[in-house]
């Protein structure tokens, strides 16, 4: 392209900091960071606005050099008539810190095109938007992908796959008890970056102008309507007592710097609540001690320590927890220890985020579905994607309409639901695993933007029992605070209350075998422990697991002083517990059905019926 008219401006020595372009009283300034070892020739390019038009390019001097930053200012100009990129060397980039990028329209579309930078004038009126501030002790994460999560025809949204799409479907999440939207990469991330075959990168971990909401997941597909739509999003989530959180992956060239200025953008200017990124150790201390982003959540992998939070505000992404599940889950050998350790396990300064599938894995239905990964679709001969899925098929490989088969696959599902919601730490669920959602197999669905991605919404009404089971349990969940508190358990009664925090139960109450072959325990909660949390007392409650394909039973401690228990729920819907009474008062045994969960909880018990606390003492336990 060449000029087309001539434009009156000045330029002088602009201002290092901050990078990007900003409007000031001196005029435009732009600054930007050279990478490379070598001097590089670096210049301005001015388009006219919205077009390829170049109207000039300005070349920075060496004066205007602070160490690998160029910083100038233009005069004269209005910077609304013109967009700009920067050539560096041979090659034009768009600006790393631009605000909005335009030329980017429709999901998919690749017809190589350059995109330009452009200055963006915020006027957004968030009107007193105030943060939740929920604590991750509190929290129910819910992932999802921004256009997999309304596009699919049968949503019943009018704006599908896009981020007004999103606030379409706040009222379900409210139903569904979801404390905090995690989207995976919604900013405007490079789909078409290395893919073959006219596939795209459905889900963003490639290259990326970081700084801004992705164009294509906006309803008017413009820079200013994406911006406008995304905080509208946050700020209507916000409005419903629901949190934002973003997923980040970035580049290995990207400096720890620009991921810090990333992260400090979205959540001041984009008011978002979480970051979640898998970051250096390095970069991980620096990220978890920004003043920033202290009241930020921050969810990676492995925070070994925190010295400067005032409160839990970082998570670990515990992908340990969906695998050592799993596998007690179906049935393996060997498994009791590592889950009932995983279902106490807490952490000081990191809350652990637990969860059974996501984007990389077997959705939850396909993981009671299928044996093995049927990546096909994908290209890559089924080499693609995790060969260590712990899923088991329940007798049949894929879909069926066995009775007997789609009754256990159900059973499981809500097995692990409740394994899920009824741990320490913070839950997380992948979207339509509520009501059985499956991609056909596909552990890998990275270059499938079509319904093998897509929620099927028909299945919310399909699978209405099942996602009432869900909300139940969630429900549960947030009504006992003792299934989730801030602080890691104790397995002892170090406050003198009557019994300990958290207990667990094999045949004989006060004690947890794990020998290879076992496949049953029973957790115990004092509910008086939410004293230590500053919260009321609450009821106890007694979980008794059991993933053998026989009926077990497991010892049950007394309920309290005065009290008894009752049952709350079971995932065997015809059973109704049956506490029997074994050789003395104090060693009361319950039945489990096979492959079950079942719930109980303490109430007061009738006048003839009250009973002391003890005992609990005198039995050995083992620690998990």
């Amino acid at each position: 392209m060449t000029k087309s008219y001539e434009i009156d401006y000045k330029v002088k020595v602009g201002i290092p900091m901050p990078l990007g372009a900003m409007k000031t009283n001196d005029g435009i300034n732009f600054a930007v960071m050279v990478p490379g070892k070598e001097d590089t020739r670096c210049s301005i390019i001015l388009y006219r606005k919205g077009t390829l038009e170049i109207v000039t390019e300005i070349v920075f001097t060496e004066e205007m050099k602070f160490g690998k930053v160029y910083a100038m200012c233009i005069q004269g100009i209005a910077i609304s008539e013109f967009d700009y990129n920067y050539r560096i060397g041979n090659k034009v980039i768009t600006d790393p810190y631009a605000k909005m990028i335009n030329g980017t329209k429709i999901f998919g579309e690749n017809d190589n095109k350059v995109k330009t930078s452009a200055v963006y004038n915020d006027k957004f009126n968030w009107d007193g938007d105030v943060k939740p501030a929920i604590e991750f002790s509190d929290s129910i994460i819910y992932k999802l992908h921004v256009r997999g999560f309304t596009k699919h025809r049968y949503s019943k949204v009018r704006k599908k796959g896009t981020f007004a799409g999103i606030v379409e479907r706040i009222d379900y999440l409210k139903s569904l008890g979801v404390t905090m939207v995690e989207l995976m990469p919604a900013y405007e991330f490079n789909e078409n970056s290395h893919m073959k075959n006219g596939k795209v990168n459905y889900w963003g971990y490639t290259d990326a102008d970081y700084l801004m909401p992705k164009v294509a997941y906006s309803s008017r597909k413009d820079g200013k309507s994406a911006i406008y739509e995304f905080k509208s999003m946050v700020k209507e989530l916000h409005k419903n007592n629901i949190e934002v959180c973003m997923e980040f992956s970035f580049d290995k060239e990207i400096t720890p710097n620009y991921m810090i200025d990333c992260f400090r953008h979205w959540v001041i200017n984009y008011h978002i609540d979480g970051i979640h990124c898998n970051m250096s150790d390095d970069i991980r201390g620096a990220i978890s001690s920004d003043p920033y982003l202290a009241d930020t959540k921050i969810i990676s992998y492995g925070f070994e320590n925190d010295d400067f939070s005032t409160h839990k505000h970082l998570g670990e992404s515990n992908r340990v927890f969906m695998n050592i599940a799993r596998k007690f889950l179906k049935g393996d050998e060997g498994q009791v220890n590592d889950m009932a350790f995983r279902i106490r396990y807490n952490k000081e300064f990191a809350a652990p985020v637990n969860y059974f599938a996501s984007n990389d894995t077997f959705t939850m239905m396909d993981m009671v579905s299928y044996a093995v990964k049927h990546n096909e679709e994908n290209g890559e001969y089924n080499k693609d994607g995790i060969e260590e899925n712990y899923s088991w098929n329940c007798g049949y490989e894929g879909e069926t309409k066995r009775k007997s088969v789609v009754n256990l696959r159900w059973r499981q599902l809500k097995n692990a639901i409740c394994l899920l919601m009824l741990s320490q730490g913070t839950p997380m669920i992948y979207a339509g695993d509520e009501f059985g959602n499956s991609c056909g197999g596909n552990n890998n669905p990275y270059c499938q933007d079509n319904d093998t991605s897509y929620i099927d919404w028909r299945l919310a009404k399909k699978n209405e029992k099942f996602l009432e089971f869900v909300k139940k349990v969630i429900e549960f969940r947030k009504a006992h605070n003792i299934l989730h508190m801030e602080k890691p358990m104790q397995l002892k009664d170090y406050r003198s209350l009557g019994m300990p925090d958290m207990s667990f139960h094999s045949d004989k109450t006060w004690s947890l075998e794990y020998d290879v072959l076992r496949r049953q325990f029973g957790v115990m909660l004092y509910g008086k422990y939410c004293k230590i949390a500053g919260k009321e007392p609450e009821e106890n409650i007694y979980m008794a697991f059991n993933m053998h394909w026989e009926t077990k039973h497991l010892g049950l401690p007394t309920a309290g002083k005065n009290k008894e228990w009752k049952q709350a729920f079971c995932t065997d819907e015809e059973y109704s517990a049956e506490i029997e009474d074994g050789k003395t008062k104090l060693a009361r045994t319950i039945k489990v059905p096979p492959r079950c969960v079942l719930v109980l909880v303490s109430e007061d018990a009738p006048e003839t019926e009250k009973t002391e606390i003890k005992g609990y003492k005198n039995h050995g336990r083992k620690k998990a």
